[in-house]
């Protein structure tokens, strides 16, 4: 990262702390003032899937092919990270004035690529006159929890426990989750999920896992036998859990 003022790289990995800049003294940004975040979502052919973007790991938010979103962030260091299908890309900004950053999927390159400008004269912060006919956008979620939960939301968490297992004819991977497990099997792209929050009971029968679905639905997966107890603590726990949290 840059000192705006004296054009010095800030040293090590904790320039994010600093307020002011250690070789020429000057105040990297104002605190307590905001500034407006315009993303706009460019270079995307329509029906392509939105672009999600991370606000310092906290906020969620969609941007559509050709829409902008708006985002008020307090003055300060902050990381946005872009995500397109598989790739995603980090920035990190040191926002001292309003900025507008254009993100797109390039698909020679198959990379996001980002372009950020300063809105000269922005430096006081979001006013009414600067707003204009703007609207904040909300986010899709919002988290303290950082990564690891936006990860779950999108099905792209690691799994607890992961192996062979059989629901009656067909052989397939069983993955259990923090939040959800799904079966798959070899040669079909669609997975059979099941959110724990819409789980009525997990029962063992004979040797395998029953679990009960709203609706008297059952899905029942023969699984080995030497972690068949670990796997049912863990879910029966884990099931425990989900429905209490609100």
């Amino acid at each position: 990262m840059i000192c705006p003022k004296c054009g010095k790289s800030l040293p090590g990995k904790m320039w994010m702390s600093f307020r002011f800049c250690p070789f020429c003294g000057e105040r990297l940004f104002d605190e307590g003032r905001k500034y407006l975040l315009e993303i706009q979502c460019v270079g995307q052919r329509e029906g392509d899937n939105a672009m999600i973007v991370f606000l310092d790991d906290r906020q969620m938010y969609e941007a559509k092919a050709g829409d902008s979103i708006y985002i008020a962030v307090d003055g300060g260091f902050h990381s946005i990270k872009f995500r397109q299908k598989i790739r995603s890309r980090i920035i990190t900004l040191l926002v001292n004035c309003n900025f507008v950053l254009k993100a797109y999927f390039n698909s020679l390159s198959g990379l996001i690529e980002t372009n950020v400008n300063k809105v000269e004269g922005s430096s006081g912060g979001i006013t009414p006159k600067s707003l204009g006919d703007k609207k904040i956008t909300s986010p899709v979620m919002v988290t303290e929890e950082g990564e690891k939960a936006f990860d779950i939301l999108l099905g792209d968490d690691d799994p607890e426990f992961e192996f062979k297992a059989t629901s009656g004819f067909k052989e397939g991977i069983l993955r259990i989750y923090s939040e959800r497990c799904e079966f798959s099997t070899e040669g079909q792209f669609k997975k059979e999920v099941i959110q724990y929050k819409n789980v009525v009971a997990v029962k063992r029968k004979m040797g395998s896992l029953d679990i009960e679905c709203a609706g008297n639905v059952h899905k029942v997966y023969s699984i080995p036998k030497d972690i068949y107890n670990e796997v049912m603590a863990f879910l029966t726990n884990r099931i425990s859990e989900v429905q209490e949290t609100p």
